[in-house]
Protein backbone atom coordinates (compact mmCIF):
# COMPACT_ATOMS: atom_id res chain seq x y z
CA UNK A 1 0.00 0.00 0.00
CA UNK A 2 1.29 3.69 -1.14
CA UNK A 3 1.68 6.45 1.46
CA UNK A 4 -1.22 7.96 -0.58
CA UNK A 5 -3.25 5.15 -0.14
CA UNK A 6 -3.03 4.40 3.13
CA UNK A 7 -3.95 8.37 3.61
CA UNK A 8 -7.00 7.94 1.45
CA UNK A 9 -8.21 4.61 3.45
CA UNK A 10 -7.51 6.80 6.47
CA UNK A 11 -9.24 9.63 5.87
CA UNK A 12 -12.00 7.04 4.29
CA UNK A 13 -12.12 5.52 8.09
CA UNK A 14 -12.49 8.69 9.78
CA UNK A 15 -15.74 9.97 7.81
CA UNK A 16 -17.10 6.78 8.45
CA UNK A 17 -16.33 6.28 12.23
CA UNK A 18 -19.34 6.85 14.39
CA UNK A 19 -20.51 9.86 15.95
CA UNK A 20 -19.95 7.93 19.59
CA UNK A 21 -16.70 7.24 18.75
CA UNK A 22 -15.56 10.66 17.93
CA UNK A 23 -17.33 11.71 20.93
CA UNK A 24 -15.70 9.37 22.82
CA UNK A 25 -12.32 10.38 22.07
CA UNK A 26 -12.69 14.24 22.22
CA UNK A 27 -14.54 13.85 25.63
CA UNK A 28 -10.77 11.82 26.58
CA UNK A 29 -9.34 14.65 25.44
CA UNK A 30 -11.40 16.69 27.50
CA UNK A 31 -12.78 18.83 24.38
CA UNK A 32 -16.19 21.30 24.91
CA UNK A 33 -19.25 19.19 26.23
CA UNK A 34 -21.47 20.93 23.72
CA UNK A 35 -19.16 19.63 20.65
CA UNK A 36 -19.41 15.89 22.01
CA UNK A 37 -22.97 16.71 22.71
CA UNK A 38 -23.84 17.20 19.17
CA UNK A 39 -21.79 14.10 18.42
CA UNK A 40 -23.58 12.00 21.06
CA UNK A 41 -26.94 13.46 19.68
CA UNK A 42 -26.44 12.50 16.27
CA UNK A 43 -25.08 9.09 17.32
CA UNK A 44 -28.55 7.72 19.22
CA UNK A 45 -30.29 9.08 15.79
CA UNK A 46 -27.97 6.60 14.03
CA UNK A 47 -28.78 4.12 16.72
CA UNK A 48 -31.91 4.73 18.31
CA UNK A 49 -32.21 2.02 20.83
CA UNK A 50 -28.34 2.03 22.03
CA UNK A 51 -28.72 2.51 25.77
CA UNK A 52 -25.16 3.01 26.39
CA UNK A 53 -25.15 6.37 23.52
CA UNK A 54 -28.31 7.59 26.14
CA UNK A 55 -26.08 7.32 29.27
CA UNK A 56 -23.09 9.20 27.87
CA UNK A 57 -25.85 11.79 26.46
CA UNK A 58 -27.34 12.19 30.27
CA UNK A 59 -23.54 11.65 31.72
CA UNK A 60 -22.72 14.47 29.36
CA UNK A 61 -25.54 17.17 30.23
CA UNK A 62 -25.10 16.51 33.68
CA UNK A 63 -21.72 17.38 33.52
CA UNK A 64 -22.17 21.05 30.98
CA UNK A 65 -25.10 21.71 33.44
CA UNK A 66 -26.23 25.11 32.07
CA UNK A 67 -29.89 26.19 31.30
CA UNK A 68 -31.90 23.00 31.18
CA UNK A 69 -29.09 20.14 31.29
CA UNK A 70 -30.11 18.67 34.52
CA UNK A 71 -33.97 18.26 32.98
CA UNK A 72 -32.81 16.41 29.83
CA UNK A 73 -30.45 14.18 31.65
CA UNK A 74 -32.66 12.69 34.06
CA UNK A 75 -35.11 12.37 30.64
CA UNK A 76 -32.11 10.56 28.60
CA UNK A 77 -30.95 8.34 32.09
CA UNK A 78 -34.83 7.65 32.20
CA UNK A 79 -34.35 6.39 28.66
CA UNK A 80 -31.42 5.01 28.99
CA UNK A 81 -32.59 2.72 31.88
CA UNK A 82 -35.80 2.06 29.96
CA UNK A 83 -33.78 0.79 27.01
CA UNK A 84 -31.31 -1.78 29.21
CA UNK A 85 -32.39 -1.92 32.79
CA UNK A 86 -29.50 -4.16 33.55
CA UNK A 87 -27.21 -0.81 32.49
CA UNK A 88 -25.68 -0.43 35.48
CA UNK A 89 -24.27 3.32 34.65
CA UNK A 90 -27.69 3.97 33.84
CA UNK A 91 -29.26 3.74 36.74
CA UNK A 92 -25.96 5.98 38.54
CA UNK A 93 -26.68 8.76 35.80
CA UNK A 94 -30.57 8.65 37.40
CA UNK A 95 -29.37 8.34 40.85
CA UNK A 96 -26.87 12.10 39.95
CA UNK A 97 -30.18 13.66 37.97
CA UNK A 98 -32.37 12.80 40.55
CA UNK A 99 -30.05 14.27 42.88
CA UNK A 100 -29.76 17.15 40.96
CA UNK A 101 -33.02 18.07 39.98
CA UNK A 102 -34.70 17.49 43.89
CA UNK A 103 -37.10 14.44 42.45
CA UNK A 104 -38.55 11.78 45.06
CA UNK A 105 -37.11 8.06 45.36
CA UNK A 106 -33.38 8.25 44.82
CA UNK A 107 -32.61 6.10 47.67
CA UNK A 108 -34.63 3.16 46.14
CA UNK A 109 -33.23 4.40 42.57
CA UNK A 110 -29.46 4.06 44.34
CA UNK A 111 -30.44 0.99 45.84
CA UNK A 112 -31.46 -0.72 42.48
CA UNK A 113 -28.07 1.05 40.86
CA UNK A 114 -25.79 -0.63 43.30
CA UNK A 115 -27.61 -4.08 42.88
CA UNK A 116 -26.66 -3.82 39.28
CA UNK A 117 -23.28 -3.27 39.67
CA UNK A 118 -22.33 -6.70 40.52
CA UNK A 119 -18.40 -7.06 39.71
CA UNK A 120 -15.74 -5.58 41.10
CA UNK A 121 -14.58 -4.09 37.62
CA UNK A 122 -18.21 -2.41 37.12
CA UNK A 123 -17.63 -1.08 40.94
CA UNK A 124 -14.22 0.38 40.26
CA UNK A 125 -15.50 2.01 37.08
CA UNK A 126 -18.85 3.62 38.87
CA UNK A 127 -15.91 5.16 41.41
CA UNK A 128 -13.56 6.16 38.81
CA UNK A 129 -16.68 8.01 36.97
CA UNK A 130 -17.51 9.37 40.27
CA UNK A 131 -14.24 10.79 40.78
CA UNK A 132 -13.88 11.68 37.25
CA UNK A 133 -17.12 14.06 37.46
CA UNK A 134 -15.72 15.54 40.62
CA UNK A 135 -12.44 16.23 38.78
CA UNK A 136 -14.05 17.75 35.87
CA UNK A 137 -16.29 19.68 37.68
CA UNK A 138 -15.70 20.25 41.33
CA UNK A 139 -18.98 22.42 42.43
CA UNK A 140 -21.42 19.30 41.36
CA UNK A 141 -22.20 18.06 44.03
CA UNK A 142 -24.65 14.37 43.21
CA UNK A 143 -21.04 12.79 42.62
CA UNK A 144 -19.85 13.21 45.95
CA UNK A 145 -23.11 12.53 47.71
CA UNK A 146 -23.32 9.43 45.88
CA UNK A 147 -19.51 8.56 46.41
CA UNK A 148 -19.87 9.19 49.98
CA UNK A 149 -23.24 6.53 49.76
CA UNK A 150 -20.83 3.65 48.67
CA UNK A 151 -17.93 4.47 50.87
CA UNK A 152 -20.48 4.92 53.50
Amino acid sequence: MTEETAATTASVDEEVQHPFAKGLELYEQKGDYSEIITLFEQGVTLSPKDSVGYTCLAWLHMLRNSDDDASKGLLLAQKAVRLDPSNYQAHVNLVLAMLMNGTSGVRPEFQRAMGKVTTEEDQAEVLENLNDAIAREPEWDAPRKMLAWIQG
